[in-house]
């Protein structure tokens, strides 16, 4: 019973935090930060939910350890892209004030130019990462709404940065892809 307690409160918590993130996106009406912020609660929900209480059995797991290992493997390219987005947007991207999504410049170079919304893709390539590590019914329904909360978040992203940055981010659109690395610019 203590396990289950602390993982409701944990993700109260998440929910809480990502909960003043999406009461600024509807106030703003920015739907990307609406949509991101919603997959990263699903997100690390599904990790909170899956090491506390599916750890313990709550649920069955399909016993693969090749997902496993595939999805573990997943979890190096899913975390370089957030972080080297992350870190391109702080150093980059001029943001006005501690909010370092809010860059004040396009950034079209290093990942950004090969990726336009490398931290989405990161996120939603963790959420399958997730599916594959976990393996059960909960993680897998969870994470594929968190995947579509990260794709949903990068095409509404689009739309916010043409109103942002006009005719430069729709250039920039037409030669670098959405998420598809594989793609030349």
């Amino acid at each position: 019973m203590n396990t289950l307690w602390i993982c409701i409160i944990i993700c109260v918590i998440i929910w809480a935090i990502n909960g003043y993130c999406l009461v600024h996106a509807i106030r703003e009406k920015i739907s990307s930060e609406f949509y991101m912020h919603t997959g990263l609660s699903i997100f690390f929900s599904v990790m909170v939910l899956e090491l506390t209480i599916g750890n313990n059995g709550a649920w069955n797991r399909l016993d693969f350890l090749w997902l496993q290992i595939i999805g573990l493997a997943l979890y190096l390219p899913s975390g370089y892209l957030v972080i080297t987005s992350i870190v391109a947007l702080r150093h980059r991207g001029k943001s006005k004030g501690a909010n370092f999504t809010e860059s004040t410049r396009l950034i079209k170079e290093g990942l950004y130019g090969r990726i336009r919304q490398p931290m989405s893709l990161g996120l939603a390539i963790w959420s399958i990462a997730f599916i594959l590590v976990f393996r059960s019914i909960p993680a897998t329904v969870l994470c594929i709404i968190s995947f579509f909360s990260f794709w949903l978040a990068a095409r509404k992203e689009s739309e916010y940065n043409i109103k942002k940055f006009g005719k430069e981010y729709e250039e920039y659109m037409k030669k670098v892809p959405m998420w598809n690395f594989l793609k030349k610019p």
